[in-house]
Parts: C-alpha cells; structure tokens; sequence
C-alpha cells in the first residue's frame, strides 16, 4: 500500500523543490527487519509533506522521527517567514509547542517527588506559603489532581493570553487571583485546564525557590542539550529571529500577529524539531539521555502509567501525557495549539519509536500532523491489529437496557462563566444518546456495544480498542457514562440542549419579530411617502417592546464579538465590546421582572382587542423564557 502510495505521489517531487535540512544518515538506526522495506524513506517522507502542506495550506512545518530510541530523521519544510523567504530549519526555526509544554511540567513535578520535596497525593494547601488564593475552599486539591486535569477547575480561557509581553500575569498573581472556579469534586472529572497546570508550575516554583522557567531550564532544556528552547517572554536574541510566524488561511496566506501567554507552564514552550528528538529520546529511554539520568525509571514508570480514563483500555491520560491505541500499539502523546501553530507529539514505548510535528497554520489543518503520522507509523512499523473474544450479547434484554438508556451531557463543559452560553450551540459540549439495539446490544450514539460486565460495554468490533463505562447509582442505575477521557451526565427530559434550543429560539425570534415591526412600519410609511399622526402607546406596550430590544440587542452583540474575535474572544481578557452587550441583558433581565404583573394586567384588559392581548401575553411570556435562558447560560450579569 505504502509503495503504492510513493509511487503516486513521488511524481510530485519532479516539479517541486524541497526546502529544508535533513540528517544525512537517517536509515543508520532502523533495525534490519525494516530497512529493506524503508530504503525511499527519505523520498517517502518529502513528497508525504508537501502533498499534505499543498493539501492544508500549511507555509511550514518541521517534524523528528525516532526509531529504537534514536534519531533517524529530522527536517524542516516550506517557510517560517513568507514576507522574508525565511525558510524552516529544524535545527534553529522554533515553534510554539502550545500544550506538548504541559509534558515537561509533569516531569519537573516527578524530579520534585524523586528528591522527596513532595508528594503527588498531599493536598496543596501544604506547599502553598499562605491560604490567600482565591480558590482555596472545602475541596482538596492534590498535585496529582493538577497533572491528571481532575482538579475540578471549570472549563475556560479567559484571560490565559496577552497581546504585549509587559500585559502578561505573573505566575503568582494568576494562581492567586485568576483562577476558574472549581465546579467538580476534585478526582471526578477530567476537565482540560491550562490553568491548573500553572498552578502545578508555581508550586514547583515555590518548592524551588527559582522561577517556574529557570528551573525547567535548568534540570530539562540544558541537561538534555535542548539549546534552542526558550519560554521567555518576550524571547531575547537569537530566539525571538529564529522564531516562526503563523498564519490562518483564508484564500490566501495571512500573518497572525504574535501574543505572549499567562499560562506558561500550561504552553509556553517554543521549541524545535532538533531539540523536540532529544525529548522524545529521553522518554524513550526511560528518563535518560547520552548516560545522563534526570529521572530514575521507577519514577518515569509512574509519569508515564495511566491515572484516569475508561476502564479497561489504554484510552486516558497519565500524568500530562495521553494514553491511547490509534497507531495499534500504547501510544503515549500530547498535542499543542496556539495561534496558528499546532503541534502533536506521539512516542510508541512497544517499539521505541517517535514522531515530533510541529507547523505554523491551523485553520482548517488540524488533520495535517495525523495524516503525516498515520503514514509514517505504518510505514516503521506496519500496523498492528487488536483482537478480542467478543461475548455473546444475547442475554442482554430491552428490560435491562432500560438501567443505560437515556441522554447524557459532557461534564466537562463551561459551567460558572458566560462561556457557557457555547453550549447551547454544541461549541463547548457534546451529548451522547444512550438506546437499546434490539439485537442484544447497546446502541451509543448510533454504534453498536456489546457488554462486557455490569458496568463497561465495548464496541461490537473484535479489531476495536474502545469502551465505554457507566458509573451507577446505588439502585444499579446508569448516572455517568465515561469514554476514554470524557464523563457525561444522564440528563432530565427538560435538561435536554435540543429542548432549550427549540424554546429560547423560538421566543427570541418573537421578541425578534415585535422589535423589526416598528422599524419596518416607519420604513413602509415613508417609502409610500406618507407620515402617520403618533399614537400614544401605552406603557405596558412599551415595556415589552424595549425589554425584548435590550434582548436582542443584547445576544447580537455577543454574536457580533464573537465574529470578530473568533477563537480569542476573551483570550485577552473580556473587551469591553463583549461588556456592552452584558450591561444590554442585565438591564433587560430586571426590567423582566415586571413580567408576572404585565401578564395580570392584559388577564385583566378589557380595553383592547382579543387578539392585541394574546399577542402581548405571548411576546411577556417570550421575555419570561428568554430571560430565564439567558441566566442560566450566563449572559445576564457578568460571569467572568
């Protein structure tokens, strides 16, 4: 298949120049069983890339493969600076590695536990030098809540970013004063937090006694010879001329303008492919690079063994690093997004093998690392297919299903801040529908399982690696339903997203009708050239009229903000053109209020027509809704 493929795209590279540098000996460490089978391994891999940054629009990108735990090929492609025809070096061209940096975090906190200064399983209370931290309440929270994203942080990146370097928080006041709320127990969910892995930086900080970046440097970047790895900001000479620019496609190339981050030991390492092999090679190796030893194997074993995840699979996430099967074998990852720069680093322990891709646009080329590794791991090591005794699933009834089927939500969604808002459109939180298949199976989400035991049912494919499982309540009832990293909750009938969809859609749309009735009447009037005498209106008639307005207002003032910021819309803090339209809601959201009184009111009108009543009884009850929505999704009032 692979030769097949080289031979198609291999045509390619007739008509194309290669940018780039390349290690010369690149097939000097693959094992002999291989080597036959990879002698156009470099050709392989040149015209793999090209077609694929042609395919995604991608101007650079740079990339290390280790095999048998060593380098066998590293390499930069295209451009890091198309205005100055800056080409990528993959020795020198750094790039935002985003949140691979989260890898490098945990393995500073193992270094702290190796040499006794702490403990995964203490609270952190115990290392913090005082108790005013503003999410510091009843919960405990461990370090190893931090690594494993349990702490129970809600979902959120306002304010992670900054737009000038003298903007960016210092660690200490971010930890203090800018935390999420904690809306989890902690060790329940898996909630994503780049904020909780700053936390995690500063107290390796204040066990220390150095910055959180000085000490990364010193027992990581400069042990394992990483030179050219920096997370100052902003970068000092030659860093800040070797770094990469990003861009977003849109028809054409377009320059992202460089921010700083908050969240430093969440993402804030710029990196490149040369030094990313020599990280790769030391967790290959079992924390050990060219005889230097930076952690024992004891303690790597934990680093790298999963803490948390759906049961019975190699799908979750150790401490920082993700666990899963996609290549066929363990996979040990993390991936990285920023600004324009997306990241994926994968090691396969089985084999010793690892592949490092790093490139400076990500509109629309998230797939772009995958489909590269995809191709590589298959071509090292061809893939290797799981399979499994599947059990017979006849015994399992419709009467039994009943304890599993229903709806579920993700936990780990926005709850405490306006962002929840996204999940009323599926942005922020997916669902899942539990059913019963009819044949002896469970259907989730239209794909067929099978049960294994009382709690954990795999899909109906004897190749597949994937489960599910149901934590149950003390009647044997199904209440969560956890695959691979993410938790859902079952659902009531009117806790349903579509329902609220359907509900605060359609009475916004009234409130939307009443508030273009008046614009539209006065633009008919003049448009046939006639002005009609004002009419006195009635105050009820005014209220409904300017409180559903705010309202509309109000929401497409968010939606505008969000047009315009896209994915940083409060990266930077909340602008205040995202205030505006709050302070919009708010005032509408009291003048709601009024809605229980409007309503006894037109019951008792007898001075208007019928039909004039139940029209403004129908638009009071739609600002009734549509108040309530907008509270519960938080953009009435400022939840930020």
């Amino acid at each position: 298949m692979h030769r097949y493929i080289f031979l198609t795209i291999s045509t390619f590279l007739i008509a194309t120049h290669i940018i780039g540098q390349e290690d010369t000996s690149l097939l000097k460490s693959l094992n002999p069983h291989s080597k036959s089978e990879l002698s156009d391994l470099n050709e392989f891999i040149d015209s793999l890339v090209l077609v694929k940054m042609e395919e995604y629009h991608v101007p650079g990108t740079s990339l290390a493969i280790i095999q048998d735990g060593r380098k066998i090929y590293t390499k930069g492609y295209g451009f890091a600076d198309l205005s100055n025809g800056r080409e990528v070096n993959a020795d020198l061209t750094g790039f935002r590695i985003a949140s691979v940096t989260k890898t490098l975090t945990a393995t500073a906190v193992m270094q702290l536990v190796e040499k006794g200064l702490l403990d995964l399983h203490t609270p952190i209370d115990e290392y913090l030098p005082d108790r005013n931290f503003s999410f510091l309440g009843d919960q405990s929270i461990t370090m190893h809540h931090l690594l494993t994203h349990t702490a129970g942080f809600d979902l959120t990146d306002t304010g992670d970013a900054a737009l000038k370097s003298e903007d960016v928080i210092p660690i200490e006041r971010l930890v203090r004063y800018h935390m999420p709320s904690i809306v989890h127990p902690p060790g329940t969910v898996y909630s994503y937090s780049n904020f909780g892995y700053t936390l995690a930086g500063y107290i390796i900080q204040v066990i220390s006694g150095i910055p959180y970046e000085e000490f990364i440097s010193r027992n990581i970047l400069i042990p394992l010879k990483m030179n050219n790895s920096n997370m100052s900001q902003p970068l000092s000479a030659p860093f800040a001329d070797n770094l990469s620019k990003s861009y977003r496609w849109t028809d054409r190339q377009i320059e992202i303008q460089r921010d700083f981050t908050n969240t430093v030991p969440g993402g804030g390492l710029i990196s490149t492919a040369s030094d990313m092999s020599r990280y790769m090679q030391f967790h290959l190796n079992q924390g050990m690079l060219d005889s230097v030893r930076l952690l024992n194997k004891s303690n790597h074993q934990i680093l790298t063994t999963q803490q948390y995840g759906s049961e019975g699979t190699k799908y979750g996430i150790c401490y920082a690093f993700h666990e899963n099967g996609w290549t066929g074998r363990r996979c040990l990852e993390h991936t990285g997004g920023q600004l324009g720069f997306l990241t994926l680093m994968t090691l396969i322990p089985e084999t010793k093998t690892g592949i490092f891709i790093t490139h400076n646009s990500r509109e629309n080329a998230g797939a772009f690392r995958y489909d590269l590794a995809r191709a590589i791991f298959d071509t090292l090591l061809f893939r290797k297919e799981r399979y499994i005794n599947l059990p017979a699933s006849d015994n399992f009834t419709e009467k039994e299903a009943i304890k599993y089927e229903g709806n579920y939500i993700q936990l780990n969604r926005p709850h405490s801040t306006f962002e929840k808002i996204g999940t009323l459109f599926g942005f922020a939180a997916q669902t899942s529908t539990v059913r019963y298949a009819k044949n002896g199976k469970l259907l989730i989400d239209g794909n067929e399982y099978v049960k294994l035991n009382e709690r954990v049912f795999h899909e109906n494919d004897e190749k597949g690696t994937w489960n599910v499982a149901f934590k149950l309540d003390e009647n044997g009832v199904a209440e969560q339903l956890v695959a691979g990293l993410t938790s859902y909750k079952r659902i009531k009938w009117y806790e349903a997203t579509i329902l609220h969809q359907i509900i605060l859609g359609f009475s916004f749309f009234l409130l939307l009708i009443n508030f273009l009735k008046r614009p539209l009447a006065k633009l008919t009037e003049l448009s046939k050239g006639r002005v009609t005498r004002q009419r006195r209106v009635p105050l009820l008639s005014k209220w409904i009229y300017w409180t559903g307005t705010l309202f509309v207002l109000g929401f497409f003032g968010i939606l505008l903000n969000s047009m315009i910021y896209q994915g940083q819309l409060s990266d930077y803090g909340v602008p205040i053109s995202l205030k505006i339209p709050f302070v919009l809601n708010t005032i509408g959201g009291i003048l709601s209020l009024y809605a229980p009184t409007a309503l006894y009111q037109l019951w008792q009108s007898k001075a208007e027509k019928q039909s004039s009543i139940v029209w403004k009884a129908i638009l009071v009850i739609s600002i009734i809704l549509v108040a309530i929505g907008f509270w519960h999704y938080h953009i009435i009032g400022f939840w930020y």
